[in-house]
């Protein structure tokens, strides 16, 4: 990799623009970033396993403090290893995210959101005029002969037909 920065990053931008293109890419740079985070694992381990060995006059008895000092020196290297790990996470979500950004996915989700939206005030609607007749129903119910449902009614309406003065 001896091109400049400015030659990887278009071409990376080159390669997440076309759809075939864009899973070499993804492969190619996670594995590298794989690669290096196992070989700052390995050198770790080599790095730790030579200071163990080494005891200075002064350490705890069974190697308790040339384990401790070992551990803490590698500690940089094993952050290294993690961080690449991370990156090569972080490759898997930028073409993930570059995918959700492409205009036919984005209108293809619009279009189904607004098709919910739709729907639901549809269902809501309903329910609503639903919950009305039933309301009106109930407060006032249609005779089925004279009026519908809900239509108002004169307080006489409801002790039936009486005469005056009999």
């Amino acid at each position: 990799m001896s091109k400049d920065i400015a030659t990887r990053v278009t071409t990376g931008v080159q390669a997440l623009a076309l759809p075939g293109q864009r899973e070499g890419w993804q492969a190619q740079h996670r594995g590298s970033l794989l690669t290096d985070a196992q070989t700052y694992d390995a050198l770790a381990d080599a790095v730790q396993a030579d200071l163990k060995a080494r005891r200075l006059d002064g350490d705890l008895p069974w190697g308790i403090s040339a384990a401790a000092r070992a551990r803490k020196r590698v500690k940089p290297l094993r952050d290294a290893a993690k961080a690449m790990r991370q990156a090569a996470k972080a490759i898997n979500g930028t073409v993930a995210a570059y995918e959700e950004t492409q205009p036919d996915v984005v209108l293809r989700r619009r279009e189904d959101k607004a098709l919910r939206k739709a729907q639901r005030k549809q269902q809501l609607g309903t329910a609503a005029h639903n919950s009305a007749q039933a309301t009106l129903q109930r407060l006032a119910p249609g005779d089925g002969k004279e009026a519908p449902a809900g239509a108002p009614k004169l307080l006489g309406d409801f002790f039936g037909k009486q005469q005056r003065g009999a």
